[in-house]
């Protein structure tokens, strides 16, 4: 996702650069060149001066053999894009083509889309003391492990598809106010100890779509100030607690696509305050332990897409003291009594939907009195504990539908005083006059939830829509009333109702 976004904002800043020009600068720029003085609003640069002011800006499109045009660029150029001619062979930078560049804060640099590339040496930038944003696309650094040391200006640095292969410290030693991060795409297998020391001004790091197997605490030792963490859609398959060193900082951590098959105990102790976190991968089931979470004393939002857990049980979700929002799907048989201790405090949504439930007990749902929302939709519960509900003080919506109940507690949703949707439909109910107590209006009810369930899960792959979900509960027994609403047959048996 990063690298589309990189992408946009490059081919906006390009195409923009070329609707305001300024003749008398860069009228003897080389023919393979395009050099015009624009306003510091139309591109990058502008994250670093005043929107009033104007960036003089220069594009080529280059091979190897016309790499020396680049020494007749104006002297004062400030920002300075590379485009490697795709039918180049290799493209080699060194330090002596750029550093008469001295006023330059913008670098960007892009190989070919075939199998040439850009080569760079070690002191490619060294020279440019003022380079506050750099971005490298299909270039190759095997030469230039250290290019980037020293840049005690640079604040964003991008490197997409690069190869780097394994990060040590020396690449960013030095680089003492970067605030983000991108290296993406870059076939990154290991993370050295120290690796971002260079770096204490950190704010945003991306790892995305790499190779990393396993993550170990050392590599993100100094990164004191850092918000966000991305190492989404790699290849680490587990977390300890020897991942994460203490970043007090960190607010959102992506995990996301990852082979990550247990979270053992206290592999967040140290990320006290990280609100967002996203973890798992449809293809990998991952299993919970106790005190997996511990720490996260912070976290608002937990989704984990394929759980893999016979049971859910007290203390999995310890010290989830402010979480607001939890959504599990996969394999969970059984929620013990208390399952949600230490996420119980201010949870409002609490999605089980498709975890192929098949039994709950009476406190299972334990101390969650401030939940709004409680969705056991598509699940194999066959009934219902007596008072299960008594502790949600404060719920408006219970889906039940899609299960294998035929019969609850007769005065089960009785004490529910604020529940405005109950969603009760596709079951194979037994229609007895303990059903009397249903309120027609409160089954029947539509809301924009149900909409959002119907495009999510029903309604996907078919031609279904919200507008034609029968929320009705049927009669499965007696066989006479078979298919029958069971607010109709209620009448049927005479029941005196109370709505």
């Amino acid at each position: 996702m990063c690298c589309k976004i990189v992408l946009f904002f490059l081919f906006i800043g390009l195409a923009k650069s070329y609707q305001v020009s300024n003749s008398e600068w860069g009228e003897n720029c080389p023919p393979e060149c395009d050099c015009q003085t624009v306003s510091a609003t139309q591109t990058l640069i502008s994250k670093w001066k005043s929107e009033n002011s104007s960036t003089k800006t220069a594009l080529c499109v280059l091979k190897n053999e016309s790499l020396s045009l680049i020494l007749d660029l104006p002297n004062d150029t400030e920002s300075f894009t590379v485009l490697q001619a795709n039918d180049d062979s290799l493209m080699v930078f060194t330090n002596n083509i750029l550093k008469h560049l001295q006023n330059v804060k913008n670098i960007d640099m892009q190989g070919s889309l075939t199998a040439a590339k850009i080569y760079l040496t070690n002191d490619i930038f060294h020279d440019l003391r003022d380079l506050k944003y750099v971005s490298l696309q299909r270039v190759d650094l095997t030469r230039g492990e250290k290019a980037f040391s020293k840049l005690s200006s640079l604040e964003v640095l991008y490197v997409i598809h690069c190869d780097i292969g394994y990060l040590k410290w020396e690449m960013l030693d030095g680089l003492k106010n970067l605030k983000e991060l991108y290296l993406v795409q870059s076939g990154i297998k290991e993370l050295y100890g120290f690796a971002f020391y260079g770096t204490p001004e950190l704010r945003r790091l991306f790892l995305s779509h790499n190779d990393l197997f396993s993550v170990e605490a050392d590599a993100f030792v100094g990164l004191l100030k850092l918000e966000h963490l991305d190492l989404s859609n790699n290849r680490i398959d587990h977390l300890s607690g020897l991942t994460f060193p203490p970043l007090p900082h960190l607010q959102w951590l992506e995990l996301k696509h990852n082979p990550i098959k247990v979270i053992f105990p206290h592999c967040f102790q140290y990320l006290n305050g990280t609100q967002h976190l996203t973890l798992g991968h449809q293809k990998q089931p991952v299993h919970l332990m106790k005190f997996s979470f511990r720490g996260l004393y912070s976290l608002l939002f937990l989704h984990i897409p394929n759980i893999d857990n016979d049971a859910l049980f007290e203390h999995m979700f310890y010290d989830l003291k402010s979480l607001s929002h939890m959504n599990l799907r996969g394999r969970i048989k059984l929620i013990n009594n208390r399952a949600f201790n230490g996420a119980h405090k201010v949870l409002k949504k609490l999605v089980l939907h498709d975890c192929q439930i098949e039994r709950m007990f009476s406190d299972s749902l334990y101390g969650l009195e401030s939940l709004h929302l409680l969705d056991l939709s598509e699940n194999r519960l066959r009934s219902l504990p007596d008072g299960i509900f008594s502790h949600l003080k404060a719920i408006k919506q219970i889906r039940l539908n899609n299960n294998q109940i035929t019969q609850v507690p007769n005065n089960v949703f009785l004490p529910l005083y604020s529940l405005q949707e109950l969603s009760i439909y596709n079951n194979p109910w037994n229609c007895t006059c303990g059903m009397k107590y249903w309120k027609e209006r409160i089954v029947m009810a539509k809301s924009e939830e149900n909409t959002e369930m119907c495009n999510e899960t029903l309604c996907s792959n078919s031609n279904v829509t919200s507008e034609e979900i029968d929320l009705m509960p049927r009669c499965k027994d007696p066989k006479s009333y078979e298919g029958q609403s069971v607010f109709q047959v209620l009448k049927l048996l005479k029941c005196d109702r109370q709505l």
